[in-house]
């Protein structure tokens, strides 16, 4: 997480283009009619069947008949994404959903249960052929530094399109109930724009699978899965996605229950509560794409965590409306920070030529998080008795304790996550030039040492982590120690060379490995507020070197002013601290002149302030 932010990038630059703007207006259109439809369907059933008192029945088989091809058929989705232009399978799926409409109005005008649910079936089909590709293609049209973001506006629009389009299919037979030909007419009309709108995304090229086609669906799948066996990153984010759809699931279903048994409100008030929950989510999808940055930002999938379980505990102990409409919206909140993270590193680490296959067995994984939810609420409220509340305060303990498995498996980004939020608030930082910190491989980042702070701060420079060589007695006091081995500090000791030698070795050796690393040659922080000569112990680290210059906390509560630590108070709360980064420099660049660029850096750094004016 950083708070440097590239001008190439952002939401507006994002917004701004026509491609992404059409590639997020088909993918919403489609989700919109999906549920425009899937509304009027299941009204539909229940008026049909109501003197035969099965609605219910209809209802679930409503629901199973969505699922199914999800199940049955994405293995085949993924397979063509794979093998041809996601573009264009985007834009072929698109049209047939065209033609699922002309049927629609058929099934519409007849009435028929039967022609209504082929028809639902129909559209969940389009819909599994149309993921993998929706998917897939966002890491081809864009760099990773966008793809946090493109994920953030992508679950914000299709959470908008479920609302919008639930209320509007609602509205839709409650006024045309009599003319099922205008809402027919209406769905098409929707659908063609869609596809309209898939024409101008952009291109391209096949991802090049050469794996020969199979018939059998569940041979992806299979194969999907196999492959994931020896990838447990992506595993895990899968499972994570999956258990993100099964407590969505598990909510959706229980609101009904839980608006009945405990608020005791009127099925349009449940209403609003479905709303609160999609709402929420929308929402912290796009502060996750904020949050990320230019970067996948996976510190956030604990924080969502947490926040879920948090705003669940709290809605199982809540019998007040207004209060439930909060903790959902909460517990939306959490899920769009918990899952967005996971969706991007899905797109961006799956292999290129088997992205559809991935995808499309995390589409299968999460359909089976969707299947066991409707399982464990008939078998915990049906079987044993429990009310929707005792079932909410279960679902949020089982976060909490899921909760540290999660940071187990990103301790770095996690206590990153948190520095992050910590420093937001007890600082206010200026980056210049973070664009030259490389996105990858190894490098040197030589800074001056104005504060015991400054490591942290220029942590805020790049996504990626630093690996800072510290003092040895610092790094090893008991109460902080884990915070560095966590971060993966390189503790240095002065008390004889060979020490001293050894962890520069350990540096050289993480540099060598592609990792970033940071010193502060001046051997300590300043005590008088000036750079000190520089130590020659960096030119055994070698590497290119990234020169780095701090200005803003002399005088700070955590700087050496007046002698020592906590010994000045200027500026204590949220000082201006700019971070100056420069050009990359060769590894034999002398001590004396190393020290000289660094010396510039701030210079050229305090004309740019009195030009421009500080800025946050």
């Amino acid at each position: 997480m950083t708070t440097a932010s590239n001008p190439a990038y952002g939401y507006r630059r994002l917004l701004g283009d026509t491609h992404f703007q059409a590639f997020l207006w088909t993918q919403f259109l489609g989700a919109f009619n999906d549920n425009v439809y899937k509304i009027i369907v299941s009204i539909m059933a229940v008026r049909i069947a109501s003197d035969a008192n099965s609605s219910s029945r209809y209802l679930a088989l409503a629901g199973a008949v969505f699922v199914l091809p999800f199940l049955l058929f994405a293995g085949t989705a993924g397979q063509l994404a794979d093998r041809f232009s996601k573009t264009r399978v985007l834009q072929i799926t698109k049209a047939f959903e065209i033609l699922i409409m002309i049927m629609g109005i058929v099934a519409l005008t007849s009435a028929r249960i039967d022609l209504l649910l082929v028809v639902l079936f129909l559209l969940a089909m389009q819909a599994n052929f149309f993921s993998p590709a929706k998917y897939g293609i966002l890491p081809e049209m864009m760099s990773e530094a966008q793809i946090s973001r493109a994920n953030g506006l992508l679950e914000l629009s299709t959470f908008i399109a479920i609302v919008i389009g639930t209320s509007f299919g609602a509205m839709l037979f409650e006024r045309w109930k009599d003319q099922p030909l205008l809402m027919g007419a209406t769905l098409l009309g929707i659908a063609v724009v869609g596809s309209l709108a898939s024409l101008h995304i952009a291109y391209v090229p096949p991802a090049g699978s050469t794996e020969p086609f199979h018939w059998n669906p569940f041979t992806e799948v299979i194969a999907g899965s196999r492959s994931l066996l020896k990838r447990k990153p992506l595993l895990l984010a899968i499972l994570g996605i999956s258990w993100f759809w099964f407590v969505g699931a598990l909510f959706q279903l229980s609101l009904i229950l839980f608006g009945k048994e405990i608020l005791h409100v009127s099925e349009a008030h449940v209403g609003f509560l479905v709303t609160a929950l999609a709402v929420g989510i929308g929402l912290g999808s796009v502060l996750a794409g904020t949050m990320s940055g230019d970067h996948i930002e996976l510190g956030l999938v604990p924080a969502g965590s947490l926040l879920m379980a948090l705003f669940s505990v709290a809605l199982g102990v809540t019998h007040n409306y207004d209060w439930a409409l909060c903790w959902l919206a909460g517990i939306g909140f959490g899920g769009g920070l918990f899952a967005v993270p996971l969706n991007a590193y899905l797109q961006e680490h799956a292999g290129s030529e088997e992205k559809g296959r991935i995808i499309a067995t995390n589409n299968f994984i999460n359909m089976v998080g969707v299947i066991l939810a409707s399982g464990v609420l008939w078998f915990l409220h049906d079987l044993l008795h429990w009310n929707p509340a005792i079932i909410t305060l279960a679902l949020g303990i089982a976060m909490f304790v899921g909760t540290p498995f999660m940071i187990q498996q990103v301790p770095d980004r996690s206590a990153r996550f948190v520095l992050w939020c910590l420093l937001k608030v007890l600082f206010r930082v200026r980056i210049d030039g973070a664009e030259r910190i490389p996105r990858e491989g190894g490098a040197l980042l030589v800074s001056n040492h104005i504060s015991y702070a400054d490591g942290f701060l220029i942590g805020l420079a790049t996504p990626r982590m630093i690996r800072f060589l510290l003092w040895r007695p610092f790094f090893e006091m008991r109460q902080v120690t884990w915070i560095f081995r966590t971060l993966h500090a390189i503790p240095i000791g002065t008390d004889s060379p060979k020490e001293t030698i050894r962890s520069l070795r350990l540096a050289r050796a993480a540099l060598e490995e592609g990792h970033l690393v940071g010193i502060f040659p001046e051997g300590g922080v300043t005590r008088d507020g000036e750079i000190a000569p520089f130590e020659r112990g960096y030119l055994r680290i070698g590497g290119p070197i990234i020169p780095i210059h701090m200005d803003g906390l002399w005088g700070h509560p955590l700087s050496c002013k007046n002698g020592g630590l906590f010994r000045s108070w200027k500026h204590v709360f949220r000082p201006l601290v700019t971070i100056r980064i420069g050009e990359s420099l060769v590894d034999s660049t002398a001590p004396a002149e190393l020290r000289q660029t660094i010396v510039d850096l701030g210079r050229s750094d305090s004309a740019a302030l009195a030009w421009r004016g500080p800025r946050d």
